[in-house]
C-alpha cells in the first residue's frame, strides 16, 4: 500500500473513541421516599382535623337541641300556669263574690242611684 492511501483512509487528527457514559441506575429499596414522608403525616393531620371539626360541630349541635328541649318544656310549664291563672281571675271576678266581698267585709251597701254599668269592648 502506498502512503498516500494510508493518510487517506487514516484521518489528520485521531478522533478519540466516544464512550456512552454509563448512568448509575437507582434501585428501588424499599422504604418511603421523601415525598411520601411529607405527604402521610399532612394527611394524618388533615383526617384529625376532619374528625375535631366534625365532633366540634355535633358537640354545638347537641348543646343546642338540648338548649332548645328546656325552652320548650319551660314554656309548657308557664302555659299552664298561666292557664291556671286566667282560671283564678275569672273565678275571683265574678260579681256575686265581689258583691258579697263588698258588703260583708268592706261595710259598703248596694246604692243602684249610683251604680253605672260599663261594658266591655273586648
Amino acid at each position: 500500500m502506498s502512503l498516500a492511501k494510508q493518510q487517506v483512509q487514516q484521518p489528520l487528527h485521531p478522533t478519540p473513541e466516544r464512550q456512552p457514559k454509563q448512568k448509575k441506575q437507582r434501585v428501588f429499596r424499599g422504604g418511603i421516599t421523601k415525598g411520601e414522608k411529607i405527604i402521610y403525616p399532612l394527611a394524618f393531620i388533615g383526617v384529625v382535623f376532619a374528625a375535631y371539626v366534625m365532633l366540634s360541630n355535633y358537640a354545638t349541635i347537641y348543646i343546642a337541641n338540648h338548649e332548645i328541649q328546656q325552652t320548650e318544656r319551660s314554656i309548657v310549664e308557664q302555659s299552664t300556669v298561666n292557664e291556671g291563672l286566667s282560671l283564678q281571675v275569672k273565678d275571683l271576678s265574678e260579681p256575686d263574690r265581689i258583691l258579697h266581698i263588698a258588703q260583708t267585709e268592706l261595710g259598703m251597701e248596694l246604692n243602684d242611684q249610683n251604680v253605672r254599668v260599663i261594658q266591655n269592648q273586648d
